[in-house]
This record gives C-alpha cells, sequence and structure tokens, in this order.
C-alpha cells in the first residue's frame, strides 16, 4: 500500500513537472470578443474614461505624430489619467461591437474590428460613427487587455456588422519569403506600392478614413491606384505572438497622389499563411488634417470630442 502511494505520487510529480507553463486556451477568440463586449458594455456606464483605463494593459500604447508627419508611440494610460473624471449620468454613449477578427496559434495575441457609435443621452441621435480596431493581449494571469486601441470615421454607419466571425486565413502567396521576420516583410512594402499589393491576403480588409470598409485585395487595390502614386512607410513598432503567426506593426506614412501630398498613421495586421509567408490581413490608416477616429476625450459634460 505504501508503495502504491508512493509510485502514485512519483507519478504525479512527473506530470506537474511536464506540465507547459503556459497552456494554449481553446477558447483564446471567443474568450477575447467576450471581454471586448464586457469592454463596451462598463464604458457605457462609467463614460470613455474609466471603462478605457479598465481595460487597457499597463503596457497599452497610442500613435501619435505631428503636423510635419513624424510619428512615435507613447503610453495610452498616462493620456486618460489626465482626462477629468466624467459626471454621471451620461450625456454621451459610446458604443460597440465586434464583427470579426483573429487570434495568434498560442492564443496570446489578436485583433478585433467593428462598427461603433456615439449617441446623446436619449439614446436615438447618433452623433458619430465609424469603425474600430483593437489589439487585445492575454495577460500573466490570463485575462485580455487592449494593447492599441484605433479606428476611422465613416461617411455612413457600418450596416450588418453582427454577428460575430472569426476572419478567414490568408491564402497561400509568392511574396516574401517562408519563416521570414516581420522587420523584413516591413521592409519589403514600405516604398513599392507593388509590393505592398503582392502582399495583401485574398480577404485583406482595408479600412480608410472617410470611406466604407474595403474587403478584398482587388478593392484595395482600385482604391491605391486612384488614391496614391507614390507611398512610403515607416514602421515605429513591430509586435508578435510568442507563436510567431500573428504579428501587428504601425507607423507613419508619406504619400503623394492626385489631391496632394498628405501624412499619416496606419496599423497593419500580418498572418502567416501555409507556406509561411506573411500576408497582409488587415490595415487601417488615417490621414493628418482629416476628420478621424474618436479621440476618446470627454469635453465639459462628458460628450465625446472628435478630432
Amino acid at each position: 500500500m505504501r508503495v502504491g502511494t508512493g509510485l502514485m505520487t512519483m507519478a504525479l510529480a512527473a506530470t506537474f513537472v511536464a506540465w507547459p507553463t503556459a497552456q494554449i486556451d481553446p477558447q483564446a477568440i471567443q474568450r477575447m470578443v467576450a471581454t471586448e463586449r464586457a469592454f463596451a458594455a462598463a464604458t457605457a456606464e462609467i463614460g470613455v474614461r474609466d471603462g478605457f483605463l479598465t481595460f487597457f494593459a499597463d503596457d497599452a500604447v497610442e500613435i501619435d505624430h505631428d503636423a510635419g508627419g513624424r510619428t512615435s508611440i507613447s503610453r495610452a494610460k498616462d493620456a486618460l489619467v489626465r482626462r477629468p473624471l466624467p459626471k454621471l449620468p451620461l450625456s454621451g454613449t459610446l458604443m460597440w461591437e465586434p464583427f470579426t477578427g483573429q487570434i495568434a496559434g498560442d492564443g496570446t495575441l489578436g485583433w478585433l474590428t467593428g462598427a461603433y457609435a456615439g449617441v446623446d443621452a436619449t439614446g436615438r441621435t447618433i452623433t458619430a460613427h465609424g469603425a474600430y480596431f483593437s489589439v487585445w493581449k492575454r495577460q500573466p494571469d490570463s485575462t485580455w487587455r487592449v494593447w492599441l486601441d484605433e479606428g476611422v470615421s465613416l461617411p455612413d454607419v457600418w450596416r450588418d456588422a453582427s454577428p460575430f466571425r472569426a476572419a478567414p486565413e490568408p491564402d497561400a502567396g509568392v511574396a516574401g519569403e517562408a519563416g521570414e521576420t516581420l522587420e523584413a516583410a516591413e521592409a519589403a512594402i514600405s516604398t513599392s506600392r507593388e509590393a505592398w499589393t503582392n502582399h495583401l491576403g485574398a480577404d485583406v480588409r482595408v479600412h480608410r478614413d472617410g470611406i466604407m470598409p474595403l474587403v478584398g485585395r482587388d478593392a484595395a487595390e482600385t482604391w491605391r491606384q486612384g488614391t496614391w502614386t507614390s507611398v512610403t512607410f515607416t514602421t515605429v513598432k513591430i509586435e508578435t505572438s510568442g507563436s510567431d503567426d500573428l504579428g501587428i506593426a504601425l507607423g507613419g506614412y508619406s504619400a503623394t497622389g492626385a489631391a496632394g501630398s498628405e501624412h499619416g498613421t496606419w496599423v497593419r495586421v500580418w498572418k502567416r499563411d501555409v507556406t509561411g509567408r506573411w500576408r497582409i490581413v488587415f490595415e487601417t490608416s488615417r490621414s493628418l488634417g482629416r476628420v478621424a477616429a474618436v479621440d476618446y476625450q470627454l469635453a465639459a459634460r462628458d460628450e465625446l470630442r472628435f478630432v
């Protein structure tokens, strides 16, 4: 009896030692989506400032830029803390709902996008609308928190942006090299419009401030041909999953086109295809000087201020 107990103890100990330190969550994308919805619900009750402070990760970043087109990043929570406390009850509400997104193979990094709307106190008048984009990271305690939040304004309300469905995996491409770093993939498209097109996944989503979301490589390329004759992308930050199959890059751009020159910011989601090559599955960008996404700042009566 004692011998059997000892053997069982040894077996349990061996099993414990062999257990991985970070288990892959089979419901990671469902958990990330559920946390996004909880984020939106909490913000509707306590206001933008406190809602964002609650659900942002401590290392969350925001994209900064100046009139000269220089782009940098800063700690997102620092700006939120400086905002005044909201007056309750809220005089305006920011609502949003996840529509699509993906998650890394190891379940630690993911992205979501969907429609947002600002409404007045009556809940009947829409004061602003657009498409948001968020990057989520799983924390050491297995909770999900926002690492980056961006968005664009749209000329019309994004309709039929539910229910949620996972974004499709990228089709196999020939651009780039199998197993190359995300830094190398970004460098390849930094000054080449053609290389950018060749790295697009067939089902890529492109969100551009002031136009309705573009879906598919052909739609993205048609937009690019009609908008920019040349573009240079500057990368300021890259974040990849531990499984190295999902990556987020962000930075600034300078472009020329029929309307002249412009500067702006962008965020790009990369996913490896079945050949191990990086493919662009999502991109959001906004030009400086245009009416852009929610700035998540509160005015005197806790009304959302859009810049």
